[in-house]
């Protein structure tokens, strides 16, 4: 497999750190990224990386893939419950 799908990231909170996309860009849509062209092309909003509307990885993936934490772990639960008070 050939090794050069990768993007280097940085956060506002100082974390950074390269992303290995070369898994990514082996499976479904993805595969279009093999176009060298199209994957340079990437661009970000702030809370996703993305080469279109229908490729993208959203911020949270990318900073827990570098922070080698799950994803889940870094999302605030917020719970909100009813009550006939």
């Amino acid at each position: 497999m050939v090794d050069l799908y990768k993007i280097s990231v940085v956060f506002d909170d100082g974390v950074s750190g390269t992303v290995d996309l070369n898994d990514l860009v082996q499976q479904g849509i993805f595969k279009e990224l093999k176009n060298d062209s199209l994957f340079y092309n990437v661009s970000t909003d702030g809370y996703a990386i993305s080469w279109s509307d229908d490729l993208e990885i959203d911020a949270i993936n990318l900073y827990a893939k570098i922070t080698n934490k799950r994803p889940e772990d870094l999302i605030q639960k917020h719970y909100q419950y009813a009550s006939n008070k």
